[in-house]
């Protein structure tokens, strides 16, 4: 199931608008970069120095969030499906057959487990309208499954790990970091963005 799903995404679905957007989303430095630069602006714009310590927070979280994803990796020592079904999916980035480096290091997605991570964090910092970036969370992991980085199951089992992650940081942020209180508390009052902190 996992297998025939990977090849129904990474061929069926096969399509040049489609190679371009989910090769940009899953680039860390053509996407990722550019996104958490825009949430810098956003924060520092709302919140100023209060929002500059809530994006280092997510930075924080996110840096973790990787190191959690490297450990696991090493435990499960699960092939990526561009290694082990090198001769049957497409790789936009190598020509047909060729394998990709890395063989044991497929489970899970840590671009699936940091995009849900910081959703969550987010989600139950900001409230409501930052949930929309669980849609771009799983955008983030479709495209490594259309790129045949991942299977579904290892995009799965990273979102899980990382709404749990990215859940349990904020928790643990607004139970003990002040700012993170005023963030919320400034935010349930609707006062002005631009109040000192």
């Amino acid at each position: 199931m996992d297998e025939a799903l990977l090849l129904w995404i990474n061929q069926d679905w096969a399509n040049p608008g489609f190679d371009v957007f989910f090769t940009w989303l899953s680039s860390r430095p053509g996407f990722a970069l550019p996104f958490a630069l825009g949430l810098l602006a956003l924060f520092t714009w709302r919140w100023r120095k209060t929002g500059l310590y809530l994006w280092l927070l997510l930075l924080l979280v996110v840096g973790a969030g990787d190191f959690i994803g490297a450990q696991l990796k090493d435990l499960f020592a699960q092939p990526r499906p561009c290694f082990s079904l090198a001769e049957q999916v497409r790789q936009l980035d190598r020509a047909p057959g060729v394998a990709c480096g890395a063989s044991l290091s497929g489970m899970p997605s840590n671009h699936a487990l940091n995009s849900f991570a910081t959703a969550a964090f987010l989600t139950l910092i900001l409230g409501r309208r930052a949930a929309l970036l669980f849609a771009v969370a799983a955008l983030v992991a479709l495209s490594r499954v259309y790129l045949a980085k991942h299977f579904p199951s290892q995009i799965g089992i990273g979102a899980l790990i990382g709404t749990i992650w990215g859940l349990t940081a904020a928790w643990l942020g607004l139970n003990y970091l002040p700012f993170l209180q005023r963030i919320r508390a400034r935010r349930a009052a609707g006062t002005s963005p631009h109040e000192p902190d």
